[in-house]
């Protein structure tokens, strides 16, 4: 098992890496961006040298939401990010839910209770100018007391920029909400991207001979509302699609919140249910309502046509 959802499932079910005494590191890791990857590559490599498991312990919800009582929009579901971690090669993932209980736990309680005691951990990777504990009080500098107080190494991995803009998981959810792809790739080191599960529509795609997979984007940063080319991604095959982020104007007019449709080009089966990956490529045109269904399934052909022409699978991943 590589997951788990508590430490206390940890302590239960994951005794074997505990008993080996893992490398942790603890952040909220949305978006997995560059700079997360080089802090959780850093921490792999030194639990390499030390032939010893690494633990990433992260969270379902951005710590800062549940504090402030404010929507912050995710760059990543929460099974989205594990698998990152887990590709990058994490050995296990505590995926926490945080909480008021976690919210009220200081940096030395941290440290000993859950660092030392529930993980058994031998060392510790701090995220740059990241804290930890109660009130943001658990800096790099007190942590690596406390560390040294119970036996725990800790260390803190370096600043990383690109083109002179420090990574940051806010940044990337701007460029993103203002369809800003190259800036959002150059920090996330790949297509940005959403994955999300196949959700149950009305089949009015279908009707118009468009089928599209429906995809909730509640609690997600998203692009602005539009037509998009994108790459599709299921059972480690691929397909081009036209995706539309909106409220679908011509056929759902009391429709409020965006949903995100995509129709895959030369695919068919059912995908109800299943889970797959939205890589965003270009933006087409923007969402608008048509004077009729005949209108708007002839701007489908045309974007479906046009995607045809932009597209290029030999460019995917």
């Amino acid at each position: 098992m590589n997951t788990f959802r508590s430490f206390e499932e940890f302590t239960s079910q994951g005794a074997e890496i505990a008993g080996a005494r893992p490398l942790v590191t603890v952040g909220s890791f949305d978006g997995l961006h560059l700079g997360h990857q080089y802090l959780v590559a850093e921490l792999v490599e030194w639990a390499r040298r030390e032939s010893a498991p690494c633990v990433v312990v992260t969270f379902s919800v951005h710590p800062r939401e549940f504090m402030t009582g404010k929507p912050m929009p995710a760059l990543t579901t929460p099974e989205h990010k594990r698998r990152l971690l887990l590709k990058a090669g994490v050995d296990a993932v505590l995926l926490l839910h945080f909480d008021e209980k976690l919210q009220k736990v200081s940096a030395r309680e941290f440290m000993e209770q859950y660092v030392r005691g529930r993980l058994n951990a031998r060392a510790m990777l701090v995220g740059f100018n990241n804290r930890i504990g109660k009130d943001g009080e658990g800096s790099f500098e007190v942590l690596r007391e406390i560390g040294r107080a119970i036996g725990v190494e800790v260390r803190e991995a370096e600043r990383v920029e690109v083109s002179g803009q420090a990574m940051s998981s806010s940044a990337i959810r701007q460029h993103v909400q203002n369809g800003d792809f190259l800036w959002a790739r150059k920090m996330l080191g790949r297509a940005y991207s959403i994955v999300g599960q196949v959700i149950h529509g009305d089949q009015r795609g279908r009707t118009l001979g468009f089928p599209t997979a429906n995809i909730s984007l509640l609690g997600l940063a998203s692009p602005p509302l539009g037509v998009y080319g994108v790459r599709v991604y299921l059972d480690g095959r691929q397909w081009l699609g036209a995706a539309n982020i909106g409220t679908r104007p011509t056929v759902d007019p009391m429709r409020r919140l965006p949903l995100l449709e995509v129709h895959l080009l030369d695919f068919s089966g059912d995908l109800y249910g299943r889970e797959i990956e939205v890589e965003f490529l270009f933006k087409l045109r923007e969402e608008r309502r048509f004077s009729g269904l005949d209108a708007l399934k002839a701007q489908l052909a045309a974007d479906v046509t046009e995607i045809r022409r932009r597209g290029d699978l030999s460019e995917a991943r």
